[in-house]
């Protein structure tokens, strides 16, 4: 898979793509398939599209018919495409065995709240891509 440098700005904070790009790059299906991916302990053992299901909080139906080349509705498509930068700036900060985990458990920096459901939102999304800037930098060792 072909990774993306990582750029700065000139303070030399971390730049993420914009937040209006979507599910920009590849089919809906691959992309989600690519998600799935990213968050199994194994990639060559993709989590389950119930598991992923459960994480996006829709049916695994939902999901089945999204690889099938259906398009989530615009709320999902940017949680999707918020749940892709997250798991871009974790990088290798986390191991992939934790990768779910980590978005799925309630974080005390984060009011006790699910980085997943954070997602719903841009200024959780902000919330979330901190705590990863901060893991990145010591700053919570």
């Amino acid at each position: 898979m072909k990774r993306r440098a990582v750029e700065h700005d000139p303070r030399g904070k971390r730049k993420y793509p914009s937040r209006r790009a979507g599910l920009a790059g590849g089919s809906v299906a691959e992309q989600i398939r690519d998600l799935r991916r990213r968050l199994a302990p194994d990639p060559g053992k993709p989590i389950s599209q119930q598991r992923f299901g459960d994480l996006m909080g829709v049916a695994w139906s939902t999901v089945a018919r999204w690889e099938g080349g259906s398009k989530p509705d615009a709320r999902v498509a940017a949680k999707l495409a918020r749940l892709r930068r997250a798991l871009d700036a974790l990088g290798k900060l986390i191991m992939p065995e934790d990768r779910l985990l980590f978005f799925e458990q309630h974080h005390p920096l984060l009011l006790k709240m699910r980085p997943i459901d954070l997602l719903d939102t841009e200024d959780g999304t902000a919330a979330v891509m901190r705590l990863i800037e901060g893991l990145e930098s010591g700053a919570f060792s």
